[in-house]
């Protein structure tokens, strides 16, 4: 494991998070993740993941249904930035923590470029199914 620090753009809100790039990274093909053009790594704990700075300034996207999908996306109200996902979903294993690649600091572009994607199926909630096109994530 690494500890890799993070931000937003205008550097109000930042965390730390404890986890591998080596170790894969997911894009989603649904509405949403599409437009936001997220990359994450999910991180193996949820309690490896700290918010040092800025909690006043965050604001939030949730979405929950009938149906049991629990997520919350976290923004930098200043700037917009989309830093991390958080929620509770059975299909993942329960509560989990999964960080926005672009929002980390200082990674060197090689691990960037080496780590591995899965391209999740979230546009039929199937999040553990792979994309059936990829290209345009």
């Amino acid at each position: 494991m690494k500890t890799y620090r993070g931000s937003c753009f205008c550097g109000a809100v930042r965390f730390e998070a404890e986890g591998d790039l080596a170790l894969g990274t997911m894009r989603c093909n649904c509405r949403f993740c599409r437009k936001m053009r997220y990359w994450e790594m999910r991180l193996p704990d949820p309690g490896r993941f700290r918010l040092t700075h800025g909690t006043e300034l965050l604001v939030e996207t949730p979405r929950r249904r009938e149906d049991g999908v629990d997520m919350h996306h976290m923004f930098c109200g200043h700037c917009g930035t989309r830093l991390w996902t958080e929620g509770d979903l059975a299909e993942m294993g329960g509560r989990f923590v999964m960080v926005c690649v672009s929002a980390l600091d200082d990674v060197p572009e090689a691990e960037l470029i080496a780590a591995p994607v899965f391209y999740a199926d979230g546009a039929h909630d199937a999040w553990w199914n792979p994309a059936p096109e990829s290209r345009h994530l």
